[in-house]
């Protein structure tokens, strides 16, 4: 009975409440990650063909950029506007204050839109090659929320590389429970 009503929860809650709980959840567990981030080594690398640490954590802090990207225009074509590099932040406080008013971008133009706009085609493309195609809503998932997801991980690495504590972000990490364990 429990999952029928699970179900049924879900079915009758709109997609954009979903969508939103799901980055919501998502920014928060990103900005405790982005808060570890030792100021004193952004411009560490835990091996010459990866972005340091600085990099990484910028573009993360500036993902959330593309679901704006996702929201406003038809598409994206990257033969126009190619993906570049971020530069390190200046900061740890830079760090945090630019992911922080991304994520309240984000998060007040999902509370904007309707469901109507989220279901519509939306393509990421370089020139004539489409790299993804789908809803919005799935573009926001798969082309911003996953590869946010990706990189916070690839992130908790360099952590662990640099000897930081790394937090428990969906279970128990080797220093510390997760993050919902640490609110009761």
């Amino acid at each position: 009975m429990y999952y029928f009503y699970t179900f049924l929860f879900h079915f009758l809650m709109d997609i954009k409440t979903l969508l939103q709980q799901d980055l919501e959840r998502e920014f928060s567990l990103t900005h405790t990650a982005l808060a570890r981030v030792p100021e004193a080594h952004f411009s560490w690398k835990p091996h010459e063909k990866s972005a340091s640490l600085g990099q990484l954590a910028s573009h993360i802090a500036t993902l959330p950029r593309f679901i704006m990207i996702i929201l406003q225009e038809p598409e994206i074509d990257f033969a126009q506007a190619p993906p570049r590099r971020p530069e390190p932040p200046e900061s740890q406080a830079a760090l945090l204050h630019t992911f922080s008013e991304w994520k309240q971008q984000v998060l007040q133009a999902i509370q904007a839109t309707d469901e109507k706009h989220l279901l519509q085609d939306w393509a990421t493309r370089n020139g004539d090659t489409i790299i993804l195609k789908g809803k919005r809503i799935q573009v926001i998932r798969w082309f911003s929320l996953h590869h946010l997801i990706h990189h916070r991980a690839e992130l908790i690495v360099y952590l662990r590389l640099l000897n930081v504590s790394v937090p428990g972000l969906y279970g128990p990490s080797a220093d510390e429970p997760p993050a919902w364990m640490l609110t009761k």
